[in-house]
């Protein structure tokens, strides 16, 4: 079965309560790889987005 999903090849077993199918995943684009292309990244300002100051005793 591995081999024909990995061809492309989509497996139904079907039984007489759950059908199962079996079929080849797509690559992961990554953890944010949904949002490719729709974040505006050109108006954010250098450094951090909350200062250092600010986060006192955690800045250390």
């Amino acid at each position: 079965m591995r081999r024909l999903a990995a061809a492309g090849t989509v497996i139904v077993v079907d039984s007489e309560w759950p059908s199962f199918e079996f079929r080849r995943r797509r690559a992961s684009a990554g953890a944010l790889g949904c949002m490719n292309g729709r974040a505006n990244l050109g108006k954010l300002r250098d450094g951090p987005a909350i200062p250092l100051d600010a986060w006192g005793d955690l800045a250390r």
